[in-house]
């Protein structure tokens, strides 16, 4: 408990100064191993889809985003997943009572990028959907989170999530920061401010990807 409480404080007040937070030994070394296991397992099956990119999210396309993905929800009966969803919604909770986000709910897929995968530049907010007459109302992602689940990543394997912080589709003059996907870091960020890109890696990446999301009307 007080490691969360430590943990839950640095990530309010970067989330606060930076707009983004990154939070090491997130979840006991034994959850991120059996959350990578399934990721694996459903991986080597085929029971994870390729993603996908576009408005709808309806077009294939590799040259721009090359993981495949799993979707999960609150309802698994896997005790790893289950724990993972029960710390996610306690710090949903505290956001929502230190920074009045008015988070709503999550929604969060497993991913495993390949061999030299990659995901181009991008955001990952969804504003509203028209339905040819008016906006009505949608969940909207406010806030972007990754779980990492690579055990012993080392920083010449590349992979890394590639945070710009400037406001910008360019990459000229970009700033950014570079994070390796090591085992147990969380990264949080407002997902309508930092566009960001998954860099190629030399050996399959693994994560647990997900959105905080708040009703709009």
């Amino acid at each position: 408990m007080q490691k969360f409480h430590t943990q839950l404080t640095t990530i309010i007040d970067d989330l606060t100064e930076n707009g983004y937070a990154i939070c090491e030994d997130f979840l006991p070394a034994q959850i991120i191993q059996a959350l990578a296991g399934k990721a694996e397992e459903r991986y080597i099956d085929g029971e994870m889809l390729v993603a996908k990119t576009g408005k709808n999210a309806n077009t294939q396309h590799s040259a721009i985003r090359s993981d495949s993905i799993y979707w999960l929800d609150e309802d698994s009966l896997n005790n790893s997943t289950q724990t993972y969803f029960a710390k996610i919604e306690a710090l949903k909770v505290a956001l929502n009572q230190n920074l009045f986000m008015n988070l709503h709910d999550i929604e969060t897929h497993l991913a495993v990028y390949p061999i030299g995968g990659v995901y181009l530049k991008h955001l990952d907010q969804f504003k509203q959907i028209n339905n040819g007459t008016a906006l009505i109302p949608a969940q909207v992602r406010q806030l972007s989170s990754v779980l990492y689940l690579n055990d012993n990543w080392q920083a010449d394997e590349g992979g890394e999530l590639r945070l710009h912080l400037n406001d910008t589709a360019s990459n000229n003059g970009s700033k950014y920061i570079d994070i390796l996907p090591i085992a147990g870091r969380l990264v949080l960020f407002l997902s309508a401010d930092f566009w960001h890109e998954v860099l190629p890696a030399t050996r399959n990446r693994i994560s647990l990807t997900g959105w905080f999301r708040t009703r709009v009307s």
